[in-house]
């Protein structure tokens, strides 16, 4: 058994989940699950492909997955992964806690807000008009995602459009509300004199 089994849990974040769920479906190569994540599911969860890779070997270490070469033809080997027993109970545990746990939503973005009142009015409300444009073009893009998907994945994406669309309203309220308070300040104070 590899030493860090010994020396350290296995990982239990949300990557991890997404990680062994793909492998609940069946064995995948590294290739085809980063490429999978990439194509489809990018809007859900970021998992970069080195990240991705160490993932899979500490679960592998962990025994929740196995692995195996395989070669096709000419083609250069390829590890394929598999989910061990071990690894399917450990998907359940962490499915139904990650499902029920209530987390904070801290997405980015917060922390320009909060500077906000360095700039003036003026590059405070250009600024959000812009950051309004680009969260209704995501919209917009969501809007056309037709993709034939799973249940699970097709919640995960109205959850997205649903807290994009709250974004959207926030950043309009507040725009408006800026736009108003701008209008009752006398011009020369606007102008910072």
């Amino acid at each position: 058994m590899p030493t860090e089994a010994l020396t350290s849990p296995p990982p239990d974040d949300e990557r991890t989940l997404l990680l062994l769920g793909l492998l609940t479906a069946q064995d995948r190569h590294g290739y085809e699950i980063n490429d999978f994540i990439e194509r489809t599911l990018h809007h859900v969860i970021s998992l970069k492909k080195a990240t991705a890779y160490q993932l899979l070997e500490r679960l592998e270490s962990h025994g929740l997955i196995g692995s195996r070469v395989e070669q096709h033809g000419q083609r250069p080997n390829r590890r394929v992964y598999q989910i061990t027993g071990a690894g399917r109970a450990r998907f359940g545990e962490m499915l139904r806690d990650q499902l029920a746990r209530e987390e904070a939503l801290i997405l980015t973005g917060n922390v320009p807000v909060m500077f906000a009142e360095n700039l003036t009015p003026g590059e405070t409300l250009e600024a959000l008009r812009r950051r309004l444009e680009g969260v209704e073009a995501r919209l917009r893009l969501y809007d056309t995602y037709n993709l034939p998907c799973t249940v699970g994945v097709g919640l995960a994406m109205e959850r997205i459009r649903v807290l994009t669309q709250a974004d959207r309203d926030w950043l309009a309220r507040t725009i408006a509300r800026l736009e108003r308070s701008a209008a009752q300040v006398p011009a020369g104070e606007a102008a910072g004199g």
